[in-house]
């Protein structure tokens, strides 16, 4: 992923410069004042592909004539944002890990988890009104630009409500919390700043829907069947929470009875162990339920590669990032 990579390096070091300087301002309250910040910067440390304020930039960098943004500066909403969610989502979920580090709560504590994340929330609004503030777009956009950002956050803390209650509707999950939080808003507010017309962006919509579940299906393969040291999270996570995946679905469809009594003994439950859940994944194997996913994975995936290339346009680098994206799903 050699674009993403470049834009990370870049994006990075700005992001925490902006961090460092609010640091600063915080310690002129108390001397500990900045510890929040730290910790965000912390956590930003730890990794992460920065793949959302990235196409939120490539998109803007390839379809916006007349720039009316500090584009970098307003990427730094999105990985803020996701910041935010992360910090938040591991304290909801009892997570000890993320990205191969301890999370943010249990490295400085449940008090510093809560207002660390509730900060990185703050710096996201003050980011967007500074900037929308300078931008000198005409009302009507500020208007439209106004209604996206609030949808963005509010619908993603809705998605994340609904996984928790564990709702029977995947898709719609899927949808609110990875397909238009992390791929479809980014772009559609790059292309707020364009002329394109409405098919064009609804056009744009779908493709990134469809990217964005794609994207989700592989997140949830990697939750079950990927090495602990790949992901930087327990490969029990997803099953301890008792996340209602596709592979959980096709398990439902294709397992007896005893099988399902078995599963319902565990699936849910923080105690699970390491044995019942090998017993589990190899079951999942022997059902062609690992091989399954990875095909319909790979098809989807083909699928978008050759509308990327033949239908959504001029190529431009904002095509390129796509398409890394998408061979980054793609591998197994």
């Amino acid at each position: 992923m050699k674009q993403l990579v470049v834009f990370k390096n870049k994006f990075d070091k700005e992001l925490i410069r902006y961090l460092d300087k609010k640091e600063g301002d915080m310690r002129k309250l108390d001397e500990k004042g900045g510890e929040m910040v730290k910790s965000i910067k912390t956590f930003l440390e730890y990794g992460g592909k920065r793949f959302r304020p990235a196409l939120f930039y490539f998109a803007y960098e390839s379809f916006v004539e007349n720039k009316k943004i500090h584009d970098l500066q307003f990427s730094f909403i999105f990985e803020l944002f996701h910041t935010f969610a992360l910090i938040h989502d591991d304290i909801i979920d009892h997570a000890l890990l993320r990205r191969g580090n301890p999370t943010i709560h249990i490295k400085y504590g449940l008090q510093m988890g809560v207002l660390s994340g509730d900060f990185a929330l703050t710096l996201v609004d003050e980011l967007y009104l500074n900037l929308i503030s300078q931008s000198k777009l005409e009302s009507s956009k500020i208007d439209e630009a106004n209604e996206l950002f609030n949808k963005y956050k509010q619908e993603l803390l809705v998605g994340q409500y609904l996984d928790c209650i564990h709702l029977d509707n995947r898709e719609k999950i899927m949808k609110l919390k990875t397909a238009d939080y992390s791929f479809v808003k980014p772009v559609l507010f790059a292309l707020l700043f364009t002329n394109e017309s409405t098919t064009i962006k609804q056009k744009w919509r779908m493709f990134l829907t469809r990217l964005g579940i794609v994207f989700q299906l592989k997140d949830d393969y990697e939750g079950v069947f990927s090495d602990e040291k790949q992901t930087g999270k327990s490969s029990l996570s997803d099953t301890q929470e008792g996340k209602n995946t596709y592979i959980v679905e096709l398990f439902k469809k294709r397992a007896n009875q005893e099988e399902l009594k078995q599963f319902n003994s565990f699936f849910g439950r923080q105690e699970i162990s390491q044995l019942i859940f090998l017993e589990y994944r190899k079951l999942l194997e022997k059902k062609h339920i690992k091989e399954d996913v990875i095909l319909k994975i790979k098809a989807e995936c083909d699928e978008l590669e050759m509308e990327l290339r033949q239908g959504m346009g001029k190529y431009t680098p904002f095509h390129m990032l796509l398409q890394e994206i998408i061979n980054y799903i793609n591998t197994f």
